[in-house]
């Protein structure tokens, strides 16, 4: 993520408020937030988000609209569960060069990624998976803390709840609900 850029989350659970969260303090000129909840978008305003929509059709609208038809620099997949049709508006919505991040999981042998390899090619598309956002913990968690410290990072405004132990199939059952951008639970 590079200041100027144009950035489209997909999901605004616990990964995707962060990663929001992250491109605008990258300096993202939009920020576009997609989620079905209407919690989840207010969240994302919160969190940085310029724009958000309820669906992958209202942000390739959007974000062509924003763009002039270029399409964004890079879309971030943080949805619970990956599917074919997430990865393809992902591929759908970014600009020639763009990056197609993918944080989302689904079963081993569940085939998500279906795309053309000739619009990949020519248009020089990049898709890439990771895990804790390719962070270095020796360099980014101090870097991280300091950004907390300074208010420069939101970590305590993103729970939504905490849970005591006895409350924890509620915990679950709010996390399946989409209640919760993030919830805690609390040992005493």
């Amino acid at each position: 993520m590079r200041a100027g850029h144009v950035a489209v989350v997909f999901g605004v659970g616990g990964i995707g408020i962060n990663a929001v969260q992250g491109a605008a303090y990258a300096g993202a000129r939009n920020v576009v937030a997609v989620d079905p909840l209407a919690n989840k978008r207010d969240a994302a305003l919160a969190f940085g988000a310029t724009h958000v929509v309820a669906t992958a059709e209202e942000a390739t609208a959007l974000v062509m609209d924003l763009t002039r038809g270029v399409g964004a620099d890079s879309a971030i997949l943080t949805v619970d569960l990956m599917t074919p049709e997430v990865v393809a508006a992902g591929f759908g919505i970014v600009s020639k060069g763009g990056t197609v991040v993918l944080t989302g999981l689904n079963s081993f042998d569940q085939l998500t990624v279906q795309l053309p390899g000739s619009v990949m090619t020519l248009f020089k598309k990049t898709v890439k998976g990771t895990v804790f956002g390719d962070c270095n913990p020796t360099t980014d968690i101090p870097r991280l803390l300091g950004l907390y410290q300074s208010g420069d990072l939101k970590l305590d405004e993103l729970i939504t709840r905490t849970y005591s132990l006895d409350e924890i199939n509620l915990g679950y059952d709010d996390l399946l609900a989409g209640r919760n951008i993030r919830g805690v639970l609390a040992l005493d």
